[in-house]
């Protein structure tokens, strides 16, 4: 084989790809969309232009690899303890329900026990590559509702890092799987701890050693080996790939060097997982789903509608609204990648009755081609939900005591410092007269009633005269002259902090006792946040580890905060 041969399945990959992401970027579609589309049409069911051969297969498995190395690099102690709600109450409650509906549709259908468990809990699961790319093109990662389900989606890579190894294994004595289980979860436990120990004596030096260099290549090299060193060493421990992936994530991030380590790693990540759903794209055959579509269909709409239904419990039992629920919900309600990678499983596929694991491989790829579809129908209904919500107004006078801060407006500006409060335990108010804003921010999981400073009865309730704090969302000067001139005269007694856009308006707003700051860096409104969270105690390493974690959410260049400065006469 010629060297030009050899490179020709790169070319058709790299070529399909590139065509995939600019046409799915065209019509405001996913990309995962389009990679799974370009598969279909270069693999053997399209053009045969590629072959779905072990290459393309290692290609695609490096693809979930580098996913749930990204995923451990999120993931830490820290993380359990602020999003312990949704990664403790939601995430297993939401897994145990759709777990245990799907193993009990399997087995009326003739599934083998284990067998009926291990496709239910797949199914439980939602794809976090899907869910990452919707809430990144809504520009919706850091907002209640997106970080919630960010939270649920580590908490279900956890269990799917345990039930792809469990199911790698399958195939022997059924009498033996109890004792397999526990040998798993023992070298698993085992793997964690080395990964805790290894972090913290031996990465965490390693970096520092390279910091010294200056030299930014060698932290991909490092990243790299690292990544592929702990996969390679956990599938010789008869564990998987991805939980090695996963450990080595976990390894970097409790350094300081994640957010170069993430950096360096994403190029690599997003072109692998783009030849994973090509994969996936490519092992669906045409002339099967013509025979049985129907089934495929159905059993799509089912997992659809099952996942919706059961998320949206699930929220609602942990304190979400109607809304929220139901944003959530059709967010989450997709198949998984790992589902694909469990019933590919040779004596998981073949251990299932009739032509059952293509139907279930086919339908899980229509709930991720649906899943942009799906997605924008739920955040329509969650909208016309919260449009329902308008009237309702605060009905206790102790409100102020429980929201110590009130933000008029819940702009970018106005979103970010909620995300700022709300990740500092701190209780906030939102107030909005904006229809459309306001419809936005409540089906988004904040915390917000409809009304203006215009309103006496509405400031009275808030308790207007005896918070600690007021944040105007709507920056400027104008805004700011508008708000004093609305509010009831001498009800504005606490601070007021506002953005700005110039020094003239920063120095008039001063003189008026505004706490007011130049918009300089993204996200846009950081500086009146980091000033807040100052003025109300929270000490500066946390107060920079949130401004580092909304850079990272956001996708922005890491650059931590200098304290903010008094802008304020």
């Amino acid at each position: 084989m010629t060297a030009a041969e050899t490179l020709q399945p790169a070319i058709i990959y790299l070529g399909a790809g590139l065509a995939a992401a600019l046409a799915s970027r065209a019509v405001r579609l996913s990309p995962i969309v389009g990679y799974l589309v370009a598969g279909l049409v270069i693999g053997p069911s399209g053009f045969g232009l590629v072959q779905n051969n072990e290459t393309a297969r290692f290609l695609a498995d490096l693809g979930v690899v580098f996913l749930l190395f990204d995923i451990g690099l999120h993931f830490s102690l820290h993380e359990i303890r602020t999003r312990r709600d949704d990664m403790i109450g939601l995430a297993p409650l939401q897994i145990v329900l759709c777990g245990g509906a799907f193993a009990l549709m399997g087995l009326a259908f003739g599934f083998p026990w284990p067998i009926a468990a291990l496709v239910g809990v797949s199914l439980a699961l939602s794809s976090t590559a899907v869910v990452a790319r919707l809430l990144a093109d809504r520009n919706q990662p850091a907002c209640p509702m997106g970080r919630s389900a960010t939270a649920v989606l580590v908490a279900q890579d956890i269990v799917a890092i345990f039930l792809l190894t469990f199911a790698a294994s399958f195939g022997g004595d059924p009498n033996l799987l109890g004792a397999e289980a526990l040998i798993i979860l023992g070298k698993g436990v085992l793997a964690l701890v080395i990964a805790i120990l290894a972090g913290r004596f031996v990465v965490r030096p390693l970096f520092q050693s390279l910091a010294a260099t200056n030299n930014r290549e060698t932290f991909t090299v490092v990243a790299l080996f690292i990544v592929l060193a702990a996969s390679a060493a956990t599938a010789r421990a008869d564990l998987s790939l991805t939980l090695g992936a996963f450990l080595a994530g976990m390894a970097v991030s409790d350094t300081p060097y994640r957010h170069v380590v993430q950096n360096e790693i994403k190029p690599f990540a997003g072109l692998l997982l783009g030849l994973f759903f090509m994969g996936v794209g490519m092992g669906v055959s045409l002339p099967a789903m013509a025979a049985i579509w129907p089934a495929v269909l159905a059993t799509a709409l089912v997992i659809l509608i099952v996942k919706t239904a059961v998320v949206f419990v699930a929220a609602r039992l942990n304190g979400w609204g109607v809304p929220g629920a139901t944003q959530l919900g059709f967010l989450l309600s997709q198949g998984s990648e790992f589902t694909l990678v469990v019933v590919g499983i040779a004596s998981i596929s073949l251990a299932m009755p009739g032509n059952w694991a293509g139907v279930v491989t086919a339908a899980v790829a229509v709930t991720l081609v649906a899943a942009p579809i799906w997605t924008a129908l739920g955040l329509h209904l969650a909208k016309l939900l919260a449009e329902r919500t308008k009237a309702a107004q605060p009905d206790a006078a102790e409100v102020a005591a429980e929201h110590p801060v009130l933000i008029f407006g819940m702009t970018e500006e106005g979103c970010l410092v909620a995300d700022a409060l709300r990740e500092h335990d701190i209780a906030y108010l939102g107030v909005d007269a904006d229809p459309e804003r306001f419809v936005a921010a409540v089906s988004n999981g904040y915390d917000v009633v409809f009304g203006d400073a215009r309103d006496e009865r509405l400031m009275k309730s808030v308790g207007i005269a005896d918070t600690k704090a007021i944040v105007l969302g709507t920056r400027g000067l104008a805004a700011a002259s508008a708000f004093l001139a609305e509010a009831a005269p001498g009800s504005v007694r606490s601070p007021c902090f506002v953005a700005v856009s110039s020094l003239a308006e920063r120095t008039q707003l001063a003189d008026q006792g505004f706490r007011a700051h130049m918009a300089h860096a993204e996200p846009k409104g950081v500086e009146l946040a980091t000033d807040l969270l100052q003025q109300l105690g929270i000490e500066q390493a946390r107060i920079t580890a949130w401004v580092r974690d909304q850079a990272d959410v956001r996708g922005l260049p890491d650059k931590a905060p200098e304290p903010a400065e008094s802008e304020a006469a």
